[in-house]
């Protein structure tokens, strides 16, 4: 299932539980203006910490701003809660800057990507990310698409929560 449009944001997921003890493992990748961050090819990944990310931030997505951002780049930004979340020195309060943390060690996957998220004040959510390159990117889109696109995985996940599944599901 593809939500939304892979040019602008899309979730891209798949469900493939290999009976009912493992409702909620399939496959998953984002889509935002053209980039593919994910490997939609992981076989039988845990979705719950992906959807539950995704479900707080239908809400909140507006909140996700700090003004020491201000004029500051996506890449600064970037650098800051990078810093703050996984370089500086694990015993100081973080907790600033843990709600910029996206997808980041949220599932297998996602390995190799770290994701920070935040939303400027004019409304458009901007998904930073760096692959095992190194190199920092930024994509965007407007809160309204994220929403919408978030709102219809998360609905399509629950359902496929309540939706009986045989007892033996193979997994390829």
């Amino acid at each position: 299932m593809i939500f939304g449009d892979a040019h602008n944001f899309a979730i891209e997921a798949f469900h493939e539980p290999s009976g009912p003890e493992w409702h909620g493992f399939g496959r998953l990748c984002l889509h935002i203006q053209g980039i593919q961050i994910g490997d939609i090819h992981d076989k039988h990944c845990s979705l719950f910490n992906i959807t539950r990310r995704f479900r707080e931030l239908i809400d909140n997505i507006h909140l996700l701003w700090d003004s020491e951002f201000a004029g500051l780049s996506d890449t600064e930004i970037f650098a800051i809660v990078d810093r703050e979340l996984y370089i500086g020195d694990p015993t100081e309060n973080r907790s600033q800057y843990t709600a910029f943390d996206f997808l980041t060690n949220d599932g297998e996957m996602l390995n190799g990507v770290k994701t920070f998220i935040l939303c400027r004040p004019q409304g458009e959510v901007h998904i930073l990310f760096q692959f095992r390159d190194l190199e920092i990117h930024s994509r965007s889109c407007s809160v309204g698409s994220f929403r919408q696109v978030a709102k219809a995985y998360v609905e399509w996940f629950d359902q496929q929560l309540i939706t009986p599944v045989p007892q033996y599901f193979p997994v390829d």
